[in-house]
């Protein structure tokens, strides 16, 4: 299946139309009600408190490389340990993560080719 199909089987209503004001636990309520508490807690550790943040983030998991008392109540919930040491996220949490991120992309896209648009038809009514 290629990237466009995928997309159509994306449905941005399960976001809040303005997923992309809302900051700490408006933000967080959201993300819980779409993909569940695992996810909102690998988001608040690292200060990952809105959509923007979220998508500007690099590698959401790359805290799992830190030895630190910290995360590692998280570590516990979110990862594998396999027997010579090696932490494995679980593959819910990388849907969850990976269908949020989609959802987000998904609705920025559309946002900006509505404002698009209404630009255009403000143009064209000079």
């Amino acid at each position: 299946m290629n990237s466009s199909n995928n997309d159509a089987l994306l449905d941005i209503s399960v976001l809040p139309k303005d997923i992309f004001e809302r900051v700490d636990r408006e933000f967080y309520d959201a993300v819980k009600s779409v993909v569940g508490d695992s996810l909102v807690k690998i988001l608040k550790i690292q200060l990952i408190n809105s959509a923007g943040k979220l998508l500007n983030t690099p590698d959401l998991f790359a805290f799992l490389n830190f030895d630190s008392e910290e995360t590692d109540a998280i570590k516990l919930e979110s990862y594998f340990k396999s027997k010579t040491g090696q932490l494995v996220i679980k593959p819910g949490i990388q849907s969850s993560s990976s269908y949020l991120i989609k959802l987000l992309k998904k609705t920025l896209k559309q946002k900006q080719e509505s404002a698009s648009k209404e630009n255009n038809d403000n143009y064209q009514n000079y």
